[in-house]
């Protein structure tokens, strides 16, 4: 099973690939702009075949794909013949299209990910919550432990494992940890009032949270109680919720970005530590892992829970991964398609102030005096990438499902 898992992840991620490209296929066919190449992959053709006046193909190294648009920069020499239909020689808008076309169908397919996990799957918890660990600290380390001078946990010595949270403040749980959750963060200034079951006796607690981060925390860690129950979504609620799931996940993929500079600094320097994926709902943490540490969560994920846990894993995970791609494909430097857009913007308004004086139209931006920051960029890209990629190796993330 955790074969399968690996096996089906790259499926998943080599179908997204052809889906990003053929949404710049489909949307510069559209505009009447020639496309002469659409493969999968990069560097040797391992097959492909000419269909009227454009070559489909696989190449050997399935690290991405690319579709060959006739005059798709200035540097590029465009017969005659073809220079009615060449991208460079398309108006404004519609290169525009054309340029994020590729992004726009990663978050499509994330949405409809998020919905089908939503309407296909339990996600939905009706009971309390229970509380699975009491904090020594408040602190937002994966393993729990407190550096010299943090902040005692507020809830040590009041709550208890096991008790079972029945209301927050007077306000009844229902939907379990995202309840408990959603009612210790909006708790305001004061002291918050536990209804718990313990052993059987109901009873309130009072805990007087602590602000860290901006947020009140008690230092406990929560669970769903047994009692609570799984269920699926209605469609509507489905469609809201992929939403709405579409906007944390997005925010999520900040939350990884900005946490790049830190891993790489722990490997560069060795002190990296044992990595894992942990969904604290009061920490906001985020980890970053590589296409490899993503496989083997997906392939953990088929063995530990089969095929429905390990299907909704995957599900998940594409989910995830699209939006992260199609993000960080609009960023503002080449090669990606976010630095032809800024290109672009920064021709138009060139020359709509240079109109406004009067101003004859300047041509496109010289691409070639760009050539060393593209290559700068590159360079980046790929080498924050090998690091990860040497991180995921040399130092695995932890099986979230033991």
């Amino acid at each position: 099973m955790m074969v399968l898992g690996v096996l089906a992840f790259v499926v998943a991620l080599v179908t997204s690939v052809m889906l990003h490209e053929a949404g710049h296929f489909l949307t510069a066919r559209l505009f009447k702009m020639k496309a002469t190449q659409f493969f999968v992959g990069f560097g040797p053709t391992l097959w492909s075949k000419v269909k009227g006046e454009t070559e489909y193909g696989v190449k050997a190294i399935p690290a991405g794909g690319f579709v060959k648009i006739v005059g798709m920069t200035p540097l590029e020499e465009v017969a005659p013949a073809d220079r009615e239909r060449a991208f460079i020689n398309k108006g404004g808008w519609q290169r525009f299209v054309v340029l994020v076309a590729g992004s726009t169908v990663h978050f499509v397919i994330a949405l409809v990910l998020f919905f089908v996990l939503l309407v296909a799957w339990p996600t939905v918890i009706h009971g309390p919550g229970q509380v699975a660990g009491v904090q020594d600290c408040i602190t937002n380390s994966a393993s729990g432990a407190c550096e010299p001078g943090a902040t005692p946990a507020p809830a040590k010595g009041v709550l208890q494992k096991d008790d079972v949270i029945l209301a927050v403040n007077g306000q009844k749980v229902v939907h379990g940890v995202d309840d408990v959750g959603a009612m210790i963060r909006d708790a305001s200034a004061g002291s918050i009032v536990f209804t718990i079951d313990r052993a059987g006796k109901t009873q309130q607690v009072t805990v007087n949270p602590v602000q860290f981060e901006g947020k009140p925390r008690v230092g406990i860690n929560i669970e769903d109680a047994p009692s609570a129950t799984l269920d699926r979504v209605g469609a509507g609620s489905a469609f809201t919720g992929a939403f709405t799931t579409f906007g944390q996940t997005f925010v999520g993929s900040f939350k990884a970005m900005g946490a790049v500079p830190h891993e790489v600094g722990q490997v560069l320097s060795g002190s990296q530590g044992k990595r894992s994926i942990t969904a604290d709902s009061g920490s906001g943490s985020a980890q970053v892992t590589s296409v490899v540490g993503v496989a083997q969560i997906s392939g953990e994920a088929f063995k530990a829970g089969g095929w429905s846990g390990g299907l909704a894993t995957l599900i998940g995970i594409t989910a995830s991964v699209n939006l992260f791609v199609g993000i960080f494909n609009l960023f503002p430097f080449l090669p990606l398609d976010g630095g032809h857009v800024a290109i672009l913007a920064y021709e138009k308004a060139r020359d709509r102030w240079r109109r406004r004086r009067k101003l004859a139209a300047l041509g496109p931006v010289d691409l070639a005096k760009l050539m060393p920051v593209t290559y700068g960029a590159l360079a980046v890209i790929v080498g924050i990438a090998a690091i990860v990629l040497y991180a995921d190796i040399a130092n695995p993330v932890a099986n979230p499902f033991q």
